[in-house]
């Protein structure tokens, strides 16, 4: 008797911290995929700006981060906050989240802080863009403002919350060892038990429970968070939070309540008669009925007041649940009338059958049994799939349709892609006071045109007046190597300016942009490579490659350049070598521009010497029957190929020779050579005067040609 009664408790101890321990490997495993990942973290997060209520309050966050710039806009407030809804439903803002997000996912589960947010920056690109209805406000937007969206300290538990979010993120590769052991204490649970089928009844019903309590925390579980904030006009931003975390809770919890369902309800159907009426009539009693104990009756009394509670609070939740619970008996009914017929239809198979007082006449065969569990099994195999089928295949809300202006570029290799270019890229023919402009029109104007592709030159120089003076370690040595580039007229002109500098005061010395001597034309790099920034937050699906000629300036001065712009924060960080990502990847990890230097790239880890990456044509070509497609600078051991373009007339490019050779039908004839003579296509296709001729559209057809996409 005690054996017996010692087996009966060592069964019921094992069965429930087996079916605990399923409950905790569902719920890692959810979080795995959408909480500890930092890819659907970001996404997550993103998605939560599709509820009103949150999208809302991002709106009036940013109207408050725009006044806290520029305080005299706060009398336009609600403009401000009906811009800031145009903003948060942009595909750039949702870029922008999705990045800032996956920081501060770094920071959280590295533990790296203790005050935790959600950050946004590069806010004032996005407004000024949305308030181009407004002229007045759209030019009184500060272009470096940021917003905070969420601090995770004013969640419930601050940093206790983020402790055991790291905790479990450290637990989650025991997930299947957790499944498994549950597994197996189920099983031992049964084995033990003295009403084996019954057992397995009790497993199933306590899975189906706890499936019901995940639907309940993944329906509800937000709403019930925003109770305990600490700023009451946060709550409605929680809920929306929360809610877009939990909705996909729902899915595994029909799978965790389906599971048990199958296994109860299978395991039933080979029981004489299942106690649903006898468990209903004690639920019952216990609730309604005559009950001598006064303990008993107090409890019931203070459950009957809080459902009372609950139901005035809140009638729609309360009714939820109560329609989840009938829905899971109904099933759990229907389930195993279910497998009784199956079992009834099949052949050969003896399953029990009820005489005129319902008693078993027939004891089930084990092919009963076997039929029974191998029709659980194909069931729980096919949720399972279908679970992880639809968590795999799950499209991020926003994502980039098109990747360079086009939807199949989005899953080539960038050394699958060509680029439209510009030679010396800088060198606009609207920048004041630039002298021999190899360019239509500045790096912001060729963005916005389509050159996605740019070859920069990088110097010293101090700013003297309103030019600047070229810094040369070796002046002499300079003057002789860029005569040849610029020619007796052009080094004249710049002995010329530099002359009449002599005695004027020098201001701080930086990096400019120059096509050999600043004199003759200069854009510190800066300001520049902010407004490429600027460009890539507001297009969110563009990927570019740059190219410097680094003349002297060291990589960490570089580095600090795009620190500073903070084009640092889109720098391509992976590997220079195939396999390269897709645009896809690239535009997912927002690491959108591949940086090469001709020169000197050592100490910084993403600045990429560009002739071990890259191998080029030559580029000194008098008239278009020079063209050459011979290897030049990188040799032939480049995997990404550079097709220099363009007429030689030093010092002065000639827009009549780009109309010639950038013309639609001879830009393609050399491409076409190119590809004959080398094996594969270009990636870079770089020319002077990009807006005279067809470059863009020449690019765009090469890119749509699917016949090339296995040849390179």
């Amino acid at each position: 008797m005690v054996a017996g009664r010692a087996r009966g408790i060592t069964s019921v101890v094992c069965g429930t911290l087996g079916v605990l321990l399923i409950f905790v490997a569902f719920l890692l495993g959810y979080a795995t995929r959408s909480v500890f990942n930092d890819r659907a973290f970001a996404t997550h997060v993103a998605a939560s700006l599709e509820d009103p209520r949150f999208a809302n309050f991002v709106a009036e966050q940013i109207a408050d981060a725009v006044i806290k710039a520029k305080p005299d806009l706060i009398g336009l407030r609600p403009v401000l906050v009906g811009v800031g809804r145009s903003v948060v439903s942009s595909p750039p803002f949702r870029a922008a989240v999705r990045r800032s997000a996956r920081t501060m996912h770094r920071a959280v589960m590295t533990g790296t802080v203790k005050s935790v947010v959600l950050d946004v920056k590069d806010l004032g690109v996005l407004v000024e863009s949305m308030a181009e209805t407004h002229p007045k406000l759209a030019h009184k937007i500060p272009p470096q403002i940021s917003a905070a969206l969420g601090n995770l300290e004013s969640l419930p538990g601050g940093e206790v919350a983020m402790r055991l979010v790291r905790m479990a993120r450290r637990l989650r590769v025991a997930t299947l060892g957790l499944l498994l052991s549950g597994i197996a204490l189920c099983v031992v649970s049964v084995w033990l038990s003295s009403a084996r089928r019954r057992a397995i009844v009790r497993t199933g019903v306590a899975l189906a429970v706890l499936g019901l309590v995940l639907a309940i925390v993944g329906r509800f579980g937000g709403a019930a968070l925003s109770l305990f904030v600490r700023h009451a006009q946060n709550a409605p931003a929680v809920v929306a939070l929360t809610g877009a975390f939990l909705g996909g809770l729902m899915l595994w919890a029909a799978a965790l309540g389906f599971a048990g369902l199958v296994l109860a309800a299978a395991s039933a159907s080979l029981l004489e008669s299942v106690p649903l009426q006898r468990w209903g009539e004690s639920l019952w009693r216990l609730a309604a009925g005559s009950q001598p104990l006064m303990r008993v009756r107090l409890a019931r009394g203070l459950l009957g007041v809080a459902a009372g509670a609950a139901l005035l609070s809140w009638p729609l939740v309360t009714l939820a649940v109560a329609a989840w619970v009938c829905g899971v008996v109904v099933a759990f009914a229907g389930l195993r009338e279910a497998f009784v017929a199956a079992l009834h239809l099949l052949p050969h198979i003896e399953v029990p059958a009820r005489g005129a007082r319902g008693a078993e006449r027939a004891a089930p065969r084990r092919g009963a049994v076997a039929m029974v569990g191998g029709l659980a099994l194909v069931l729980l195999a096919a949720t399972a799939w279908l679970i992880v089928r639809s968590n795999a295949n799950a499209a991020a809300p926003d994502e980039i349709a098109a990747c360079n202006g086009s939807a199949a570029l989005c899953d080539r290799r960038l050394d699958r892609v060509v680029f439209p270019a510009s030679h010396n890229s800088m060198s606009g023919a609207d920048v004041p006071g630039w002298m021999f402009p190899n360019q239509n029109a500045g790096i912001e104007q060729q963005l916005q045109d389509g050159v996605r592709a740019f070859l920069i030159d990088a110097h010293y120089g101090v700013p003297v007046g309103d030019r600047v003076k070229t810094e040369l370690e070796d002046e002499k040595a300079a003057m002789t190597k860029y005569e040849k580039a610029l020619g007796k007229e052009g080094m004249a002109a710049v002995l010329r300016i530099r002359d009449r500098m002599a005695g004027e005061k020098e201001g701080e010395r930086d990096v400019y942009m120059c096509h050999g001597f600043c004199e003759l034309g200069a854009l510190k790099l800066v300001p520049v490579l902010r407004g490429v920034r600027d460009f890539l937050v507001a297009n969110p699906g563009e990927v570019l490659i740059l190219v410097i000629q680094d003349e002297s300036v060291t990589p960490q001065d570089v580095e600090r350049c795009f620190q500073e712009s903070g084009l640092i924060d889109f720098v391509y960080r992976g590997p220079a070598r195939p396999p390269w990502p897709t645009l896809r990847e690239m535009v997912e990890s927002d690491q959108r521009v591949l940086v090469m230097a001709e020169n000197a790239s050592e100490g910084v880890d993403w600045y990429h010497p560009a002739f071990e990456v890259m191998q080029e044509t030559p580029y000194t070509f008098h008239d278009p029957s020079e063209f050459s497609n011979r290897p030049n600078r990188g040799g032939t051991g480049g995997s990404l190929l550079l097709m220099n373009h363009w007429i030689e007339t030093t010092p002065m490019p000639k827009p009549s020779n780009a109309a010639i050779v950038n013309a639609h039908d001879a830009l393609l004839a050399r491409i076409d050579a190119f590809r004959r003579e080398r094996g594969r296509l270009p990636n870079v296709v770089a020319v002077d005067f990009y807006g005279t001729g067809d470059l863009v559209q020449v690019v765009r057809e090469l890119n749509a040609r699917p016949g090339d996409r296995g040849r390179r």
